[in-house]
């Protein structure tokens, strides 16, 4: 699903406004009424006790206005606060309130603090609140009257439905510019925004519901837009049924490279991940004195102990990856690889001289932060997968940088080095090298622990030697590892959610999937 910011949706509004003449007025009514709808759908016994609808003077107002007209329609007690000044004569929204004052909806200016006092006891009298004080267009701290108004809607503490987007959340990065309303439900217009799925955005929003305000999609075609959010259909291409003549030759082979003392855990969950995620046969290379807890720990990989120097990859171990890499069609380096000298030398060879695809991991990415010119002699397609402070050491910069433009962060090393990006973390963020990205919102808290990003490295390579490019692996390995983790969250709980269990949920969410692309007759039936 595509995401807009603010500007794109103005400009897709420009376009069918100006050129195919759609009037505002129009776009306005199929908004209000869309929320309208959505309302009585999910918040009926709330809105029965009264509806208080809060309306600025621009737009979003306007919207307000629509909303509570159609609400009165459908039998529910409607109570308009109009916050701040009119709406400008003449414009859309200036329509919408005449004619809310023609039905003699009732209606209090906020225009003072004694009006404010007024306000609270309309509060009291309701039991749902929207939110159409203010826009996707608002790019400033909302202040006076209206910050007052926020303050006390959010004492109240009753269900809110937002109207496009919370009033104060900025449409773009997801932060709120000063005081803000937390929604219950997000009803948006045209697209959803950015922001409405960034932290701490997507916890204000709520539920979002995309409200189809009769754009037509050609029009939306015509506005580059980079940014998408995650869903079913980036996944369901890659689970078509197999052929009943395959064998284990039509899946690919993964290779997974890493592994030190004390870390052998790491290469052996990418593995176990590259296996559940159906690779076709996975072989598990590490140093010489972790071969056997590794031949003990992954029934179904093949095992290569490498040349081994105190527990980590010697430099005499280049030659023999580099050839066990010439017959692979994906390669995971880096899980708990540590960072001697060998080890970096490891890394830094096969990312020159492999040409299968790489996903590289963990201190695999250590290994080349300090020289990212060895990005540029790549022969084979580079996946990353950094997390914040990972990322931090690749721009050589803080990991509360990073934090604070992830997305930037991402789509800048994706286009610069011409590689994969998989920011991880909270919304973890993958951008390509056309400078394309994907917000994917599943997962949860309880994933931020030890081994997680090994098992997201085992599954995006694990896509990849079945034959998915690269950048869909990683979207949709993403994407699926959060849902696996979050049925794991709801099996065991956060605090107790660990790398294993997420493992061993893998099947049932493969599983999942396949069934909705090649349904039973039974599942045809329910």
């Amino acid at each position: 699903m595509k995401l807009a910011t603010a500007e794109q949706m103005r400009t897709i509004d420009k376009l069918a406004i100006n050129e195919l003449k759609i009037p505002g007025v129009v776009l306005m009514e199929n908004a209000g009424r869309g929320t309208a709808l959505l309302i009585d759908e999910h918040f009926a016994d709330e809105a029965d006790e009264g509806v208080l609808i809060l309306c600025g003077p621009g737009n979003n107002g306007g919207d307000g206005y629509v909303i509570a007209r159609h609400l009165a329609n459908m039998g529910y007690d409607v109570m308009i606060a109009a916050v701040g000044n009119k709406p400008k004569a003449k414009s859309d929204a200036r329509t919408n309130r005449n004619i809310a004052e023609k039905m003699e909806l009732p209606l209090l200016e906020v225009r003072s603090k004694k009006a404010v006092d007024e306000l609270e006891e309309l509060l009291v009298d309701c039991g749902l609140v929207v939110d159409a004080m203010f826009g996707t267009g608002l790019s400033r701290a909302i202040e006076g009257l209206s910050a007052e108004v926020i303050e006390l809607v959010n004492e109240f503490g009753m269900p809110v439905v937002a109207v496009d987007i919370p009033s104060g959340l900025s449409a773009d990065t997801g932060k709120p510019t000063g005081p803000a309303i937390p929604a219950d439900m997000t009803c948006t217009y045209g697209l959803a925004k950015i922001g409405q799925f960034l932290h701490p955005g997507a916890d204000l929003c709520g539920e979002v519901r995309v409200v189809d305000i009769s754009i037509p999609p050609e029009v939306v075609e015509r506005v580059y837009i980079p940014a998408n959010l995650t869903g079913p259909l980036d996944v369901l291409p890659l689970f078509s049924p197999r052929p009943s003549q395959a064998h284990k030759g039509n899946f690919g082979h993964a290779l997974v490279v890493g592994g030190s003392r004390g870390m052998s855990g790491a290469p052996i969950m990418t593995a176990q991940a590259a296996v559940s995620a159906g690779a076709g046969l996975v072989t598990l290379a590490v140093p010489e004195s972790l071969l056997t807890v590794a031949e003990c720990s992954v029934l179904e990989a093949l095992k290569s102990g490498l040349p081994d120097a105190g527990g980590s990859f010697d430099a005499a171990a280049v030659e023999q990856a580099l050839a066990l890499s010439e017959s692979m069609n994906v390669i995971a380096l880096g899980p708990g690889i540590g960072r001697a000298a060998g080890a970096v030398e490891l890394v830094q060879a096969m990312i020159g001289k492999v040409k299968a695809p790489l996903v590289i991991d963990a201190d695999g990415i250590n290994a080349i932060a300090g020289d990212l010119s060895v990005l540029a002699q790549a022969q084979g397609d580079i996946i990353l997968t950094p997390h914040p402070g990972e990322m931090a050491r690749l721009l050589d910069t803080t990991t509360e940088q990073v934090q604070n433009d992830r997305i930037g962060c991402a789509i800048d090393f994706a286009r610069i080095h011409g590689v994969v990006v998989v920011l991880k973390g909270a919304q973890t963020i993958v951008a390509d090298p056309d400078g394309m990205y994907w917000i994917n919102p599943t997962g949860n808290a309880g994933m931020a622990s030890g081994g997680m990003g090994d098992v997201l490295t085992g599954l995006i390579a694990g896509l990849i030697a079945q034959g998915a490019h690269p950048t869909h692996a990683a979207v949709a390995g993403a994407y699926l590892h959060g849902i696996a983790g979050d049925i794991a969250r709801d099996k065991v709980g956060e605090k107790a959610l660990t790398a294993g269990s997420v493992l061993k949920t893998m099947p049932d969410v493969f599983k999942a999937i396949e069934e909705m692309v090649n349904p039973t007759p039974e599942d045809d039936e329910e």
